[in-house]
């Protein structure tokens, strides 16, 4: 009889055992609700990286791909997290794609001693929180700063009206963006409209009216957004147009239509038409597979999802203190650029400006290049004609 127990009891440490060594991946995104078009776009670059990693044969064969959604909500996500890692048995989580669900999840990685690597959450204070918060996305203090030297600097504009939203997205953004167009430069915030207010349309339109700003900053998620562009285009606002990297989703800028046209917003340094060989393969796989050019957080889908392929191919075992080093200590190829984490899980990549032009996405820099050589063509065509 005891003989019997004994090897049932080996037999069943045997099987715990190979589950240990059965690796899994969680993904954690708002695939429904007001932040799904997010979701969405990051899912469609993960799963890229993983047909690639398929098609080359470096996709584990016993690697588990554990799907979840949030529902744009941060309790569901911690409730989701929870399953995927205790229920599920995830080693490591691609999730927190908001800066509202990656502040909510942060107390739970603790808990679980379980790493999550965000794609997208932007949040300044998100990473020096947490031992085991990743993300791969610039924090909103650069950005925030970009968009205000980049609207004094280069717009030339010298008075501005505010919109922001009451989240941890604008909570992030709008400080950064005050000391450096206001107490840095010298620019002047002639209002604030609070978009999540009764009665902001008739205020903002009142605003703009009498304070003639040169130009307005966006700083929400893209359903606010595209109320904002409704409201200026109905009040015929004719001042330049800034936002944030919220803007920057395929489907967000194709429902916006004619009103996203020459609207600059700040993004991480992923430039679809850049000549990078290993940017541009992935470009044609994405738009061969989607039919659609690949937006920001897609790239930053794919990159995670490589990021995290290379990890637990380095972690032996694929554990929270093997995968934690292989972090740290490896710098990764990425489409938005060379990925390596600091100290406190941050890359620093620094955002560039862009703009709507003709409904295609472009870079300002090169936007500026190729306007300068229609210009010296022009001139070109001119002098010859009357010469």
């Amino acid at each position: 009889m005891w003989t019997r127990k004994l090897a049932a009891v080996v037999i069943m440490a045997g099987a715990l055992t190979g589950c240990g060594k059965h690796p899994a991946v969680g993904i954690l995104l708002p695939t429904t609700g007001n932040a799904n078009a997010y979701g969405e776009s990051i899912e469609s670059g993960i799963r890229v990286a993983l047909a690639e990693a398929r098609e080359k044969g470096t996709l584990p064969a016993d690697l588990d791909i554990l799907w979840a959604d949030t529902g744009s909500d941060p309790q569901k996500a911690v409730s989701e997290f929870r399953s995927l890692v205790g229920d599920k048995g995830a080693k490591i989580v691609i999730g927190g794609a908001t800066s509202d669900e990656a502040r909510a999840l942060l107390p739970v990685l603790a808990e679980l001693k379980v790493i999550c690597l965000s794609p997208s959450a932007s949040a300044p204070d998100l990473a020096k929180k947490s031992e085991y918060f990743f993300r791969i996305f610039p924090s909103d203090e650069l950005e925030g700063s970009r968009a205000g030297r980049f609207l004094f600097e280069e717009l030339k504009a010298k008075k501005v009206v505010l919109f922001a939203g009451d989240n941890e997205y604008s909570r992030g953004i709008e400080p950064e963006f005050r000391h450096q167009y206001v107490e840095t430069l010298g620019g002047e915030i002639v209002a604030r409209i609070d978009v999540t207010k009764d009665g902001w349309r008739t205020l903002a339109a009142r605003t703009l009216d009498s304070s003639k700003p040169d130009a307005v900053y966006i700083i929400g998620y893209a359903d606010q957004i595209l109320d904002v562009l409704r409201l200026l285009d109905k009040t015929g606002f004719e001042g330049r147009i800034c936002t944030t990297s919220a803007f920057y989703s395929g489907k967000v800028i194709q429902e916006a239509g004619k009103l996203a046209e020459g609207v600059f917003f700040p993004l991480p340094p992923f430039d679809r038409t850049s000549e990078s060989p290993y940017v541009r393969a992935f470009v044609t796989r994405y738009t061969d597979t989607y039919q659609r050019a690949p937006d920001v957080f897609a790239a930053h889908g794919y990159d995670a999802m490589k990021v995290v392929l290379k990890a637990i191919e380095i972690a032996h075992p694929v554990e929270t203190p093997e995968l934690n080093k292989a972090l740290h200590f490896t710098e990764f190829k990425g489409v938005t650029g060379p990925i390596r984490f600091d100290d406190y899980g941050e890359v620093k990549h620094y955002p560039k400006m862009f703009l709507v032009k003709d409904g295609q996405v472009l870079s300002y820099d090169r936007y500026l290049k190729e306007e300068r050589k229609r210009i010296l063509n022009e001139l070109r065509n001119l002098f010859h004609s009357t010469g």
